[in-house]
């Protein structure tokens, strides 16, 4: 739905409240606990390229521009992995009642888990680089989309499976035409979690020892007590899921076009 201009007016009212409120408390802190807007505003465009502070801490002479890819191509790459394998395996337990008998239990006990809580066995057993930040956002995304898989899948309803079995589909030809497009638009909201809280874990795991990544920058502005460049490294971060998530859901608008929209 296109907002109005009322509604857009309101939105950038809200936006420069906030920047007037965040001048005030930084006024009031000083600049040493909460830089102000337009501290950050300007580096956000001169570190972009080239930050003395990064470069002298061991983070490279290419300012934000490097970790910015870094993060983006391990938390797409990794996500994207485990969303692949889990919709497959979510889609082979809602086929196969054994092997979701089999499996779901284990799978339900593991995912209770926190996946923070995972990060240092990961450190351990692939070391600190990229293997470890693909195993975890993977096992992360792998656990959330099998169980969204089958949710979507009971999901169904029942009258769209009766009448395929009255005109005479098999069982292939239903879960091929009426269910798999059935649980489409249900996957797309768990897709868009998933990717959304990669970003938050993938950092996480930067920091937990890393050459390059947003949360390297993080490590290494602590140590300068830089709050500056961590906040232009959270406006990226920001940034950089927003770009995401409004480019998958304009892909899954258009995979699920024949689906009835809300007005």
């Amino acid at each position: 739905m296109k907002k109005s201009r009322g509604t857009w007016t309101i939105s950038i009212l809200g936006l420069l409240c906030f920047i007037a409120i965040w001048e005030l408390v930084a006024r009031w802190l000083g600049p040493t606990k909460l830089p102000s807007p337009l501290t950050v505003f300007s580096g956000f465009v001169s570190t972009f390229n080239y930050s003395l502070r990064i470069s002298i801490q061991g983070g490279g002479e290419g300012g934000f521009k490097p970790h910015i890819f870094y993060t983006l191509q391990r938390t797409l790459t990794g996500s994207f992995a485990g969303i692949a394998i889990g919709i497959g395996v979510g889609l082979a337990m809602g086929w196969s009642r054994r092997l979701r008998m089999a499996i779901e239990l284990p799978l339900e006990a593991i995912r209770t888990i926190p996946p923070l809580v995972l990060i240092p066995f990961f450190l351990m057993w692939f070391g600190r680089g990229p293997r470890a930040q693909f195993s975890i956002l993977a096992l992360y995304c792998f656990f959330m989309l099998t169980i969204n898989t089958l949710e979507a899948i009971n999901n169904v309803r029942p009258s769209r499976l009766n009448f395929a079995l009255t005109l005479g589909a098999s069982r292939g030809q239903i879960f091929r035409t009426v269910v798999l497009p059935s649980i489409v638009p249900e996957l797309t909201g768990g897709i868009r979690v998933a990717i959304g809280t990669s970003w938050g874990i993938q950092v996480v795991a930067e920091l937990m020892g890393t050459p390059w990544g947003i949360g390297k920058v993080f490590e290494l502005s602590r140590a300068l007590q830089a709050l500056d460049l961590i906040i232009i490294g959270i406006m990226w971060i920001t940034i950089l899921a927003v770009i995401t998530d409004l480019a998958f859901l304009s892909l899954a608008k258009y995979i699920t076009r024949w689906a009835p929209r809300v007005s």
